[in-house]
């Protein structure tokens, strides 16, 4: 049977923005005591001595280790000790690690040039899709890194793009852990491999690439394909792999060897010494490490402990010692309330981050039955086109409640998608606050009566626009069957009834809510009300409310480009234009941020979506650990595992 790749394509899309939730806890250790010698003419206490080992405790066993394999939060703990950076991200930030700096324009690191093209030939259009050139293209021509000055090729005119490229200068000196030099031959060596067939890695960054090359031991150089432009060049150094120990192996069987999946080498603090399947991952300190000369690390071992057979509420591993962390992979974030009390006990240090996962109730703004004519005698009545239904609901959807006793008050209402650290975040976003009776005045406006004085009865259509007279105030609400959609459901159903307002939960298997359309919930727009999670990434993710990703018959149900998003239906050319500006914005910083600006702005007014919280991820430590944060940018939190240390005053963070 042919494989449709585009229905491929989607799942992956969508999957990459769920998130699971892990409910495991953890187990470990306990740290020696420390020795006491008698002394025949006096008593002394012996000083103890600084713990050398740092147990951190993971939810799961990683599968791998292999930097091309699946990617998992429990891997990355242990991988940001074995790898430093090469390039860390901080605060949404990209910060180079054994680069001496990431290049840019400004410091002559990123270089544009002209490169001739015809018809036919591989280029990337001003959204960065990998192309082939023909008439009706729009390229970013030679001299051109703006929306302002893009062109749409005629099919005839000869035609030359900008052509982008970046260097990358490794630190000197840097050492593999078993000695050997790390050069520019082993990362391009890591591109080579990520770009065999056999190396199940997304290809994208590989597809916008014309030539990886090593200049010299020290430098490589990166340039793109003509027309493909980013503002973010770190995306495209490849994470070094130890070329002189992997060579002699094919991709195919490094997907499966113990030099990738189990001992993998790097140039990090620490090296693999030991791996005890179901039980632990031994680390002991690497001689080579380049910061060696500055005392770090602090640790002379890690142990990283797999507790996943421990029941959910058991925290007493981290109260008795046995972990000095419990990582974001035990799913302390169903735990909230137990971590917050034992730490106004003294017996741990909690770590909470928020995003850049967050979830929302969609409106059903126009299902797919109203694609070809709205017949209000066969179609579900219009209940959500007038916006002001869209804000009476908002209004009427106690969200404080929800963050204050579904997540402990560790989240909070998002304006839209981007968390509010984000640098692209816009300030001062209008967000609705609940209250009942500012929704129950709109509910009046537009013509939904309380006709029996009764709020506990759904509310009745009298003169409302495209809807049945007599027609009931009442809607489904579909979501996940988890403990806490449950009870987010019930807060949701209870507050909107204080407006006359009657939900009623379908709570459904993750595989029949993501269903492909026309038969799919989401994806065959056949929902009221729906609850999803979705992820912001470093370009902020205006094409979920783009009309031309609404999913329909036309374009078999997914989208134009990125899956079939807009699950809405929300339609506003203003906001298609913007949101255009915004993917195409080339090296234009002054474009991407007003059209994000506007962007965010109209859908903050215009609610296709009622943003509820951020999703939270959760850490915990011994309370005398230095140097450790959550940050939710990052890949894992231990990314400066090197600095951690015990001290019984801990400076600012």
């Amino acid at each position: 049977m042919k494989t449709d790749h585009r229905k491929v394509g989607r799942t992956l899309f969508v999957w990459m923005f769920i998130l699971g939730f892990l409910l495991v806890s953890c187990s470990g250790n306990n740290p020696s005591e420390p020795a006491v010698t008698d002394v025949p003419t006096a008593v002394a206490t012996a000083t103890p001595e600084e713990p050398d080992t740092l147990t951190i405790c993971l939810g799961e066993e990683p599968q791998s280790l292999y930097l091309y394999g699946n990617s998992t939060q429990a891997m990355w703990s242990v991988l940001e000790a074995i790898y430093d950076g090469p390039i860390d991200i901080q605060n949404n930030t990209q910060v180079p690690v054994i680069l001496d700096e990431l290049p840019s324009v400004e410091n002559g690191g990123v270089q544009l040039q002209s490169a001739a093209v015809t018809q036919g030939d591989r280029v990337a259009n001003i959204q960065g899709d990998v192309v082939a050139l023909e008439k009706g293209v729009k390229v970013f021509p030679e001299g051109c890194t703006s929306p302002t000055c893009a062109v749409e090729w005629d099919g005839v005119t000869e035609l030359k793009l900008v052509q982008m490229s970046a260097t990358f200068n490794l630190l000197p000196g840097l050492l593999w852990s078993d000695g050997q030099p790390l050069t520019a031959q082993d990362s391009v060596y890591s591109f080579q491999l990520s770009a065999d067939p056999e190396t199940a890695v997304s290809k994208i960054n590989l597809h916008r690439t014309a030539e990886y090359v090593a200049v010299n031991d020290l430098t490589v150089k990166w340039t793109g394909i003509p027309g493909y432009l980013t503002m973010r060049p770190g995306n495209f150094f490849w994470i070094p792999q130890p070329k002189h120990l992997m060579e002699s192996l094919t991709a195919d069987q490094l997907n499966s060897a113990d030099i990738t999946n189990k001992t993998p080498v790097g140039w990090g603090a620490y090296q693999i010494a030991e791996w005890i399947p179901g039980s632990e991952i031994r680390l002991t300190r690497n001689p080579n490490y380049f910061r060696a000369d500055e005392g770090l690390p602090k640790f002379d071992q890690v142990v990283y402990r797999f507790l996943s057979a421990l029941p959910e509420s058991d925290l007493s591993p981290m109260v008795n010692g046995e972990c000095d962390i419990m990582d974001p992979s035990t799913g302390l974030e169903d735990q909230i309330q137990s971590v917050r009390e034992l730490e106004l006990a003294g017996d741990l240090k909690s770590y909470f981050g928020q995003g850049p996962t967050w979830e929302g109730i969609n409106f059903g703004i126009k299902p797919a039955s109203y694609d070809e004519v709205y017949n209000p005698y066969e179609d579900r009545q219009d209940f959500f086109s007038d916006l002001r239904m869209r804000q009476a609901f908002a209004y009427c959807t106690d969200r404080d409640k929800i963050i204050k006793d579904v997540l402990f008050s560790q989240s909070q209402i998002p304006p839209t998608y981007l968390p509010v650290s984000h640098p692209l975040a816009v300030e001062g976003l209008p967000v609705i606050a609940y209250d009942a009776d500012k929704g129950s005045q709109l509910l009046d406006e537009v013509g939904w009566k309380d006709t029996d004085n009764d709020s506990t009865t759904p509310r009745v259509a009298r003169g409302v626009e495209q809807v049945f007279n007599d027609t009931l105030l009442s809607v489904t609400f579909s979501l996940t069957d988890t403990t806490q959609h449950r009870e987010i459901a019930d807060i949701v159903v209870k507050s909107m009834q204080e407006c006359g307002i009657e939900v009623t939960p379908q709570f459904m298997q993750v595989s029949d809510l993501l269903a492909a359309g026309p038969d799919g919930v989401l994806f065959g727009r056949k929902f009221d009300l729906a609850e999803l999670p979705w992820s912001s990434g470093n370009v902020p993710s205006c094409f979920l409310y783009s009309s031309t990703e609404i999913p329909s018959e036309k374009n078999s149900w997914l989208g134009t480009k990125y899956g079939g998003a807009n699950l809405t239906g929300y339609t506003n050319a203003e906001y298609d234009a913007a949101c255009e500006t915004l993917l195409s914005a080339g090296l234009d910083q002054d474009s991407l941020n007003a059209a994000n600006s506007q962007t965010q702005q109209m859908l903050a007014n215009d609610l296709p979506m009622l943003p509820l919280f951020y999703h939270i991820k959760a850490m915990v430590s011994r309370v005398d650990l230095c140097g450790l944060s959550m940050d939710t940018s990052s890949r894992s939190p231990l990314n400066q595992i090197e600095k951690l240390e015990l001290s019984t005053s801990c400076p600012t963070e």
